[in-house]
């Protein structure tokens, strides 16, 4: 097996059309190539980033088997394995599908126009610290395509920011900020058929910006059983979705435990779902 690790899968889709990676995009997967390695097996090799040419595998496999990633391997004289359509990838890594399944924070929803975001904005939920939101772009990865705004106070910075995202039509992902305390995941692999592997529940040290650090198998201590059955919960929705939505291959979600400004503990079982592979992925199911 030649692995693409193609992290930036999601600038591809969102844009759409012919890709090439920034060399920043790949920077960042060079210095995460220690942590990905997990995702090998003996005998496996890298295909992308990577200078050195394939010496012995025969097929080849994507982060997310986007057009670039597929031409890649096929560039490469690779067997491609059967993958869904870009459709398909776009649509359930876009954040919209992940909120239509389902919500656990009070007030989050997804708005299309600056007329919804107002509105919203204008609710001041009681779940959120000092009024703030975080909006979040419907294809971002690594933190990437965030903001955190005061509903109070929008500033010239941020209704350009908002302008912007909202001018592609794909909509923002809009939440209350809440204070995180604990962040997992849950990972697993669904097949065309529909059926479905499940790994263990994991941990993850998220930094300031939502960019991942590392990963790790959570523990029945840190975890409370009613969180792992949320967790799930969750996963098993999102692999059904998924498989009516034509996706089959691996996937994640995220989660987190958090506290409101009254002391009150919540739980959302799932922030974001990945229809990709992800950082967490092979500690998970492995």
């Amino acid at each position: 097996m030649a692995w693409v690790f193609n992290l930036d899968a999601e600038d591809e889709l969102s844009r759409g059309g012919p890709h090439t990676p920034t060399k920043v995009a790949q920077a960042r997967v060079e210095s995460l190539l220690p942590s990905l390695r997990a995702l090998l097996e003996p005998g496996d090799e890298l295909l992308w980033p990577s200078t050195e040419p394939v010496k012995s595998a025969r097929i080849g496999r994507a982060w997310c088997p986007t057009p670039w990633a597929c031409d890649q391997m096929r560039r490469a004289g690779l067997e491609i394995p059967p993958a869904p359509s870009p459709e398909v990838l776009r649509r359930v890594n876009h954040r919209k599908f992940a909120h239509d399944l389902g919500q656990a924070l009070p007030a989050a929803a997804f708005v299309t126009t600056e007329a919804e975001l107002l509105t919203l904005l204008a609710t001041k939920p009681a779940a959120s610290v000092e009024g703030n939101w975080l909006m979040k772009r419907p294809l971002g990865y690594a933190g990437r395509g965030r903001r955190k705004i005061a509903s109070a106070d929008l500033s010239a910075a941020d209704r350009t920011w908002i302008n912007g995202a909202l001018r592609t039509g794909d909509g923002l992902q809009v939440e209350p900020f809440v204070v995180r305390e604990l962040d997992c995941g849950l990972h697993g692999f669904v097949e065309a058929d529909g059926s479905l592997k499940l790994g263990e529940p994991t941990l993850s040290s998220i930094d300031a910006s939502g960019t991942w650090l590392f990963t790790e198998k959570a523990s029945p201590i840190t975890l409370l059983q009613a969180e792992r059955e949320a967790l799930t919960a969750a996963a098993t929705g999102s692999a059904q979705a998924l498989t009516a939505a034509g996706y089959f291959g691996p996937f994640g979600i995220d989660a987190f435990r958090w506290r409101d400004p009254q002391g009150e503990v919540g739980f959302q079982p799932r922030c974001e779902l990945n229809a990709r592979y992800s950082m967490g992925w092979a500690i998970g199911m492995n």
